[in-house]
């Protein structure tokens, strides 16, 4: 036991070993897009500077009925700009590649930065495929050819840009509403998952209580999707006892979210420093039990480290075996039980053993264990190869050292929720 008043006890948290959560300022701004849609009466931009072809095409559309066509002549792409400019209700632009002040694609490529969301109809003196294929490519939605065009043609171009450029603007629209979906969603989520961190004991709240006790608490949490179903804890029980527990919901992201924060209430309002662990997770068993969903349940470790009496008591909702080292010496504890939810009365049993100085406890979730390397499960005997390797090299086993070797064989991100929390007795 160190003296009352010793300062050396601490928690260390240690840093996210994922790729950053994206932050909702990283996800552009939606624009929801209008839907174009085909009209009874129309009115084309005639891009031509050749008045025998403009006359032509002109005669060719008011020749039309249904739509009826509005024909505006323009002989360069500058008159163009400025009619578009003036606010015209345009509904589609036939556009001539060779003006006097612009040519071939480029021509295309400028009217589509003028107006981009206007169908484009290309006209050319050249039946080239080649050629039309590259220009639908740069943005044009038809081509004609001048020689080939009659009225019916022309306005069978004109309709099928139309329609292909109203289409191309309702998936733009779409796309950008999944956007501002999904914005404010991962806006939710990071409040959310902020919230979630809260629920962490801080290290100034337990520097007090850590420091007279003589324990040092080293742990690592980090959700595989933002927000997850882990959590870990601890409060002081008394002058010489510390209480530290670990649980683990079914399922992922934010359901089991949810879950966490509804147990982390029932541990604030059930758990008394005077309860035997066993009586501590019957409680909770029994109130999860109700609210759970059928398919919903949570694995739960709960321990007490009692410094007085150098003993560590605890009981265990079907979580994954907790590793005790003592005196340089791994083994895994007792962690039978029925996880928490599953039984309207559950019964658990409180364990003890010896905790001395020098001893440390490591909780953890199943993602360590449930991990696949090389196309088997990672599992206990992976994690005690770990825990023996960092005893041999080191002399300890640290939760920053067991993540190191882990991630080497089976590195981030994570499938699942990774949790693990290394309790110690220091050695006064």
């Amino acid at each position: 036991m160190l003296p009352s008043g010793s300062s050396v006890g601490r928690l260390i948290t240690l840093p996210n070993r994922s790729p950053e959560w994206l932050s909702p300022d990283e996800v552009e701004p939606a624009r929801v897009a209008g839907q174009h849609a085909f009209p009874d009466a129309l009115t084309v931009l005639l891009v031509e500077d050749d008045p025998g072809d403009a006359h032509l095409v002109g005669y060719a559309l008011k020749s039309e009925r249904a739509p009826s066509f509005k024909v505006v002549h323009v002989e360069t792409l500058a008159e163009a700009v400025a009619r578009l400019k003036e606010g015209s209700e345009i509904g589609v632009v036939l556009l001539d590649l060779s003006l006097p002040d612009s040519f071939g694609l480029e021509t295309v490529t400028r009217m589509q930065a003028e107006a981009p969301r206007l169908p484009i109809v290309i006209m050319t003196g050249h039946d080239d495929p080649e050629f039309a294929a590259k220009a639908l490519e740069t943005g044009a939605q038809d081509y004609l050819v001048k020689n080939d065009a009659s009225s019916r043609t022309i306005s069978r171009a004109i309709r099928y840009a139309v329609t292909r450029k109203s289409a191309e603007l309702e998936r733009q629209s779409l796309a950008e509403r999944v956007v501002a979906q999904q914005r404010i969603l991962m806006q939710e989520v990071s409040a959310a998952r902020a919230m979630q961190f809260d629920l962490l004991p801080r290290a100034e709240r337990l520097a007090e209580p850590l420091g007279r006790m003589g324990l040092e608490i080293e742990a690592y949490f980090e959700p595989s999707s933002g927000i997850g179903g882990d959590l870990w804890g601890c409060m002081e029980a008394g002058a010489d006892r510390m209480c530290c527990y670990a649980f683990d919901f079914s399922g992922h992201g934010i359901g089991a979210a949810l879950n966490v924060f509804r147990l982390h209430a029932l541990i604030a309002e059930h758990w008394r420093p005077g309860l035997a662990p066993s009586e501590v997770l019957q409680t909770l068993g029994r109130a999860l039990n109700g609210l759970l969903r059928r398919s919903q349940f949570a694995t739960m470790l709960l321990g007490v480290i009692d410094c007085g009496r150098n003993e560590l008591s605890w009981a265990s909702a079907g979580s994954p075996p907790p590793v005790l080292i003592s005196q340089g010496q791994p083994q895994f504890l007792d962690s039978r039980g029925v996880p928490l939810g599953l039984q309207a009365a559950p019964v658990y049993r409180t364990q003890t053993v010896p905790f001395l100085p020098g001893d440390s406890l490591l909780l953890y979730s199943d993602a360590i264990t449930d991990a696949q390397v090389a196309g088997d499960s990672f599992g206990e005997a992976g994690l005690e190869g770990l825990v023996r390797r960092l005893l041999a090299e080191r002399g300890e086993m640290t939760v920053n050292g067991l993540l190191d070797l882990f991630h080497a064989v089976a590195p981030p991100p994570n499938i699942d929720d990774l949790t693990a929390v290394r309790f110690s007795r220091l050695r006064g």
